[in-house]
């Protein structure tokens, strides 16, 4: 008798604890206090395990990185949270360069040709190399042994197959050119140092 009243006590003290008006304070505490600061946390975390990179790169959240070693970052860069860089063929990101979120960049593909369906234990390497201020939308995919010139802007859900000229703006799965910068200006700017990151370097 005294066992089961217990038992009862306890467990409406946990539904007490636990009930939704705790939950939804301890949420609403993370989403207005905590989430950046453990999103900071997490990007810095992932950064220090990229050994190839210059100065002020941040990494904004948890990104996945595979053979990170084949990774190298000029100065200046940042790359969205949710990214994922797959530098097995290597993958180079020149200076000032400025990534969105949920972008994956792969520098190597399996290898179809092979004696095992639909592909073998191999890979095909094909570094992508992308440079300087250049500007990457979100949901970007950048397909092996791109080259993407500096200054280009990707929009938003664009699939990169085949290379970019330098200051050229495309957007779409089709890879639409839609315009090309001013290159004159973008060089004066460029030799200027009004970089994004090191105008504004805790963004």
């Amino acid at each position: 008798m005294i066992k089961s009243m217990l038992k009862t006590i306890l467990r409406r003290g946990i539904e007490v604890i636990f009930n939704d008006w705790i939950i939804e304070k301890l949420v609403t505490l993370y989403k207005h206090v905590l989430e950046d600061k453990v999103r900071k946390a997490v990007g810095n975390v992932v950064l220090k395990g990229i050994t190839r990179q210059g100065k002020n790169c941040k990494f904004q959240g948890d990104i996945k990185v595979y053979y990170s070693e084949g990774l190298e970052l000029g100065d200046d860069i940042r790359i969205g949270f949710g990214s994922f860089l797959f530098a097995l063929g290597g993958i180079t990101i020149g200076s000032n360069t400025q990534i969105s979120r949920n972008v994956v960049i792969y520098s190597a593909n399996h290898a179809t040709e092979g004696n095992a369906i639909p592909y073998d234990d191999k890979y095909i390497l094909k570094p992508v190399i992308i440079g300087k201020s250049v500007w990457i939308g979100m949901n970007v995919l950048i397909l092996p042994g791109v080259i993407i010139g500096d200054g280009a802007v990707i929009g938003m859900g664009t699939v990169v197959s085949k290379n970019v000229k330098p200051g050229e703006i495309i957007v779409g799965s089709g890879q639409r050119n839609i315009k090309t910068r001013d290159l004159e200006k973008f060089k004066q700017l460029d030799e200027q140092g009004q970089h994004f990151a090191s105008l504004w370097p805790d963004r």
